[in-house]
């Protein structure tokens, strides 16, 4: 199953989750109730006076909620929440590797939505490009150079494990670089067959990519530029039964080490063998060379099926969200042991390092709450109020400029009225996430 390199081509892609859960179905908080009412007074009543001064500069964390499609604008020095202003869409894995560092200036969030990825200008919080990429699952990362994104398309941990036909999977390559007059274009793509790439993370020269392949039980190494698989190393064998079943990666911020989240099981939305989850640790010093160095298992202390992953800035330490079990689960990289779990009061599935990556913020769905992890203490510092289901984050330096139709039309949503179209990242059995 080599990579092939080919014309990008697009078909009608998979509507978001068709049968989303209700997050109004048990009623909407009182609490939430009353704060929202007044915000929605306030807003009216300002309509005609806001300024138009431009964005400032400012550590920023955007996190998105799934529930109401409104995005928690957040302030990464006070960590208190300035606004929830509706955008009609979402994303559980917002590109949020690079381009969010305190020295950049990158002003693009890129989205992961059903069916392909949108661009979002952070001044305005207002889309300026979007890609169909085909396929419903679809998981973005930006090069460290800020002008590529590369997008795994087609993986998730649903995929039939015997189809009686097959269809191609593809990891796109899109110009992110907005001064560009291709902004937003298809530059390369290249087609896997039925392998599942899952997810996708850089080292950080920006030459290679790391994309697990869940149905390939590979993982493949791809040259950003050419753009082609240079290498399938095998995920090894399973830690109990069924398959290994890699599926989201991180690659560390010094390029050593290269996190993989496995979910030791089978595939298949009704899977004979349930997956109970493990976690590699690989050696990638040598990027088209992976050497797998540790596998953590439930016998190891992992207390649940890990989903996704942060490394800390130096790569000394992991973050691994374990949703299961209400956690993040912190693991010692040079013992390649759990170090501690840190109870965040619900389930969360990803986390984004703020611009100065000293803090990590957790979105917790359960809670509508984003927990803040201080990395030197290594344990929750603060909890932030979110809008309904906080899912995907991402950090960046650009405080937004938001009008008074995106306020108001967020506080309604929060209210739980519901506008615009509602658009859903890709959710497999409500689970906003390849595995």
């Amino acid at each position: 199953m080599d990579g092939r390199q080919g014309e990008d081509e697009a078909s009608r892609p998979t509507r978001a989750n068709e049968n989303p859960a209700d997050p109004f179905a048990s009623g909407v908080d009182r609490r939430r109730l009353l704060e929202t009412s007044v915000t929605v007074g306030a807003t009216v009543s300002v309509a005609g006076c806001l300024s138009d001064d431009g964005a400032a500069r400012a550590p920023t964390v955007y996190v998105f909620n799934n529930g109401d499609r409104t995005v928690s604008v957040i302030d990464a020095e006070t960590d208190e929440s300035i606004e929830n202003p509706f955008i009609d869409t979402t994303a559980s894995f917002p590109a949020n590797q690079y381009g969010t560092s305190a020295d950049s200036e990158y002003d693009v969030c890129w989205l992961n939505v059903s069916g392909g990825v949108r661009a979002f200008d952070q001044h305005s919080l207002a889309e300026i490009g979007s890609l169909e990429t085909g396929y419903g699952p679809n998981y973005p990362n930006l090069t460290p150079d800020e002008s590529r994104l590369v997008v795994a398309s087609g993986g998730t941990t649903t995929l039939d494990p015997d189809p009686d036909e097959t269809e191609p999977h593809a990891i796109h390559r899109i110009d992110a670089d907005r001064e560009s007059d291709g902004f937003g274009e298809v530059t390369g793509r290249i087609e896997t067959e039925y392998t599942g790439p899952c997810d996708v993370t850089l080292e950080p020269d920006g030459d290679y990519a790391f994309v697990p392949e869940i149905a390939n039980e590979t993982l493949a190494v791809v040259s950003v530029d050419p753009f082609e698989i240079v290498e399938r190393i095998s995920a090894g064998a399973p830690a109990g039964d069924g398959e290994v079943l890699p599926f989201m990666a991180t690659a560390s911020f010094d390029g050593d080490c290269l996190l993989v989240e496995n979910g030791e099981g089978e595939l298949g939305s009704d899977p004979a063998v349930p997956r109970v989850g493990s976690e590699s640790i690989w050696d990638v010093s040598d990027p088209t060379e992976p050497v797998e160095r540790e596998r953590i298992t439930r016998e190891d202390g992992l207390p649940a099926a890990p989903i996704t992953s942060e490394i800390g800035p130096d790569g000394d330490v992991a973050y691994l969200f374990t949703p299961d079990a209400e956690s993040v689960t912190v693991v010692d990289l040079e013992a390649g042991a759990v170090d501690r779990e840190l109870d965040v009061g619900g389930r969360s599935i990803s986390g984004a390092w703020g611009p100065a990556r000293e803090k990590l913020y957790v979105p917790v769905q359960t809670a509508n709450r984003v927990a803040v992890i201080d990395h030197a203490q290594r344990d929750v510092a603060t909890t932030i109020d979110a809008g309904e289901s906080p899912t995907g984050a991402v950090a960046g330096t650009v405080r937004p400029d938001t009008d008074a139709s995106q306020r108001l039309l967020g506080s309604l949503s929060t209210l739980g009225v519901d506008v615009g179209e509602q658009e859903m990242a890709f959710c497999p059995e409500g689970n906003c996430y390849c595995g």
